[in-house]
């Protein structure tokens, strides 16, 4: 039986889902030709391809042009995130009836499980079912990880890819952990995980020789979670995200460019993009990053705080050009390019009272165009620096088709 979980999130039960090679996989799927052979899909660098092309060594954030080296044969697609976005929402609605509570990401949610052994018996069941009607259902395979905590369940998960299933026992936690490398722990990023390796600190167990001083001395507040979970402890919640924590839109573009009026028609196509769901989800946003990646792989990003909490175009635009300015100063071209909102606020209605006559007009305005692409598609309305991707970039009734967009929410 399924132990109630106490404060410290001993005894609950986490399923963590992974979809295996997500963009790739769905490429195989809506093609047999493509099936057992090396895809992948990005432009510029991978954002996804196939088990067949990481045996070559290919792997997500990798240039094509290093990608092509290691791989020649390999088949590079530009993909289409409405098809990707079409297969996300049928696997997560199946997912849904299996997990009360989940908390989902672009390719992998989390579940809690807690409370639904009555109804569904063992875990290991629920994720033997999920599998199976995912792969009858949608086609697509997807690994599972089983455990008492998020982390575990996903280190799990990724010890039984592709299309596995694990599950670790309750109280085995920490002898699950133990003989991972060190890399394998949420929150060792590439430079924490060097110096652990200077120090010969290699494998999980050889972490829990420091004491939680020690940790906090070399990591600050990281190393106080670090501390915890290099034993198997882990206690964030599985929980539905009503309001998100950032809002992005990124995508490759078609070809690297360098040409400054066709950055800033990306950077405006996305911006607007993100500042109508922003708006349909009756949020306000108080500050925006600017993301971009050179041909030669090297990314760059800066951000800003706004002077005041908003959803306008025409308030956001300016910061997004100065924060461009910051991050595209080398004679180098670009391949990838995103903008990120966060620090949201619910809308406050009353605060139209105080609205001067400028700001009820751009909102009234907004609500025009919104409701105008809500019935005819985004493209039905094009404006400002956007315009410059007309003839260059295709067009169909939900917008400009991107390469490989970012579909995180």
């Amino acid at each position: 039986m399924v132990r109630d979980g106490g404060s410290d999130g001993v005894g609950r039960t986490i399923l963590h889902l992974d979809i295996d090679a997500f963009f790739a996989s769905i490429e195989q799927l809506k093609n047999p030709y493509l099936r057992g052979k090396p895809v992948i899909v990005g432009a510029g660098v991978i954002a996804s391809c196939s088990y067949e092309a990481r045996r070559y060594g290919c792997r997500a954030g990798m240039s094509l042009r290093q990608a092509l080296r290691l791989c020649p044969h390999a088949i590079i697609l530009e993909g289409n995130q409405h098809t990707y976005a079409c297969f996300t929402e049928a696997i997560w609605e199946i997912a849904r009836r299996w997990l009360p509570e989940m908390e989902t990401y672009l390719d992998e949610a989390y579940g809690d499980l807690a409370g639904t052994e009555k109804l569904f018996g063992h875990p290991r069941r629920v994720g033997e079912e999920l599998k199976r009607e995912i792969l009858e259902r949608v086609g697509l395979r997807v690994t599972v990880g089983i455990g008492a905590n998020r982390m575990v369940a996903k280190m799990a998960g990724k010890s039984a890819k592709p299309d596995g299933l694990a599950f670790v026992p309750w109280g085995e936690e920490e002898a699950f952990v133990a003989d991972r490398p060190v890399g394998d722990l949420p929150g060792v990023g590439p430079a924490t995980e060097a110096m652990l390796r200077e120090m010969n600190l290699l494998k999980v167990r050889d972490l829990r020789a420091l004491s939680r001083e020690v940790f906090k001395a070399m990591l600050g507040k990281n190393g106080l979670h670090l501390y915890e979970r290099c034993r198997g402890r882990d206690t964030r919640p599985v929980h539905e995200r009503e309001i998100p924590t950032t809002i992005s839109r990124e995508t490759s573009v078609h070809r690297p460019t360098g040409d400054a009026a066709e950055i800033r028609a990306f950077l405006q196509y996305l911006a607007e993009r993100a500042l109508r769901t922003i708006r349909k989800l009756g949020l306000v946003t108080r500050a925006v990053r600017v993301r971009v990646r050179y041909e030669d792989a090297r990314g760059e990003e800066a951000g800003q705080t706004l002077d005041r909490a908003t959803d306008v175009d025409e308030e956001v635009l300016p910061v997004i050009w100065k924060c461009l300015d910051r991050v595209f100063t080398r004679r180098v071209n670009l391949t990838h390019m995103g903008v990120v909102f966060s620090k949201f606020a619910v809308a406050d209605p009353q605060a139209e009272l105080f609205e001067t006559v400028r700001d009820a007009r751009l909102s009234r305005l907004h609500a025009a165009v919104d409701a105008i692409r809500d019935r005819f598609g985004h493209s039905a309305v094009t404006a400002g620096a956007s315009i410059a991707l007309l003839g260059k970039i295709h067009q169909d009734g939900y917008g400009y088709v991107l390469r490989c967009p970012s579909l995180t929410k």
